[in-house]
């Protein structure tokens, strides 16, 4: 699955710092799906070159008691470049999400776009995520936004699963997927794809408690 474009995070024990270069088209995917606790770590993508185009996508999933937190930085330092993250978690049992996002754009880098989304799905009552995005913008012909999102699964659209066939728990199992699948579809590598999608749906079922 190597991918000179494409780099895949499946923990984060140490801060890690990207750079991204003239011309670049760069994938960054956070999959962190385990029962490990993820404490206080940060992944920095500095944004060296001109005409570069980032990418940086987030796959949690919180189970048990398991605590999560993830500090990403955009640093846009030349002009023309844009990164767009996506970080998306389903939070179980008494799972801790928290996420703090900055996009920093220098005084040099004029006509860079910045993007910043995360959205977070709460499968218990005791599950929690907190979601900070910040801007620290230092030019003035830049475009940059972010939202957040955090809620639970939609009682109607569950109901309107149900009375076509599936069970309670198929119908979470097929929302989580729906939930995960505009990220999936981001990746340039159906190689990626296909071992992450499984990976997945092995790990929801396993806390769905679905039987086959």
């Amino acid at each position: 699955m190597k991918n000179d474009n494409i780099l895949l995070i499946d923990k984060l024990s140490e801060n890690k710092t990207l750079f991204v270069r003239d011309g670049a088209e760069k994938t960054f995917i956070i999959c962190l799906i385990d029962k490990k606790d993820q404490n206080d770590h940060r992944l920095s993508v500095i944004i060296k070159g001109k005409n570069a185009k980032v990418q940086i996508l987030g796959l949690i999933i919180g189970q048990g008691k398991q605590k999560i937190n993830l500090f990403t930085l955009q640093d846009h330092l030349v002009q023309n470049s844009v990164s767009d993250l996506l970080v998306k978690s389903v939070l179980f049992d008494s799972s801790k999400f928290y996420y703090e996002g900055l996009i920093k754009i220098e005084k040099n880098a004029q006509k860079s776009n910045a993007y910043q989304k995360n959205q977070n799905l709460l499968m218990s009552a005791n599950a929690w995520a907190d979601s900070r995005p910040k801007l620290e913008i230092l030019a003035n012909d830049v475009r940059c936004t972010h939202g957040v999102t955090i809620g639970k699964i939609d009682p109607e659209v569950l109901y309107y699963l149900k009375t076509r066939g599936l069970s309670e728990k198929q119908a979470e199992h097929l929302i989580i997927e729906g939930f995960f699948k505009d990220i999936l579809d981001r990746i340039p590598d159906q190689k990626i794809v296909d071992h992450l999608t499984k990976k997945i749906s092995k790990t929801v079922v396993k806390l769905l408690e679905i039987k086959n």
